[in-house]
């Protein structure tokens, strides 16, 4: 009895450990992964700048218009985005292409 009472209480807080967290992200700042309806400009879905190219939920996508490299307000971090969709883009990027 005892052993069996102790399995499950050893089931029960792995399952609440596995459990995943409740994401508090609620601004652009801090960006890793997509965001919807939290990116400025209007764009659907947003990332950050990763050395040429926009970095979207770990993956980076080519600028199609801007530079992540070069202009003011460009470089690694500078938030870049799409009115498109994810795997298409175009993307924005901040600086002057």
């Amino acid at each position: 009895m005892k052993f069996s009472a102790s399995v499950l209480t050893l089931l029960l807080a792995a399952f609440v450990a596995a459990a995943p967290a409740e994401s508090t992200a609620s601004s652009v700042e801090g960006v890793d992964s997509t965001e919807i309806g939290n990116c400025p400009n209007g764009w659907d879905f947003c990332g950050k700048c990763n050395g040429t190219s926009c970095k979207v939920a770990g993956l980076n996508y080519r600028c199609s218009s801007g530079s992540c490299t070069k202009g003011s307000g460009a470089g690694d971090g500078a938030i870049c985005g799409t009115h498109g969709s994810l795997a298409d883009g175009p993307y924005e990027c901040p600086g002057r292409g």
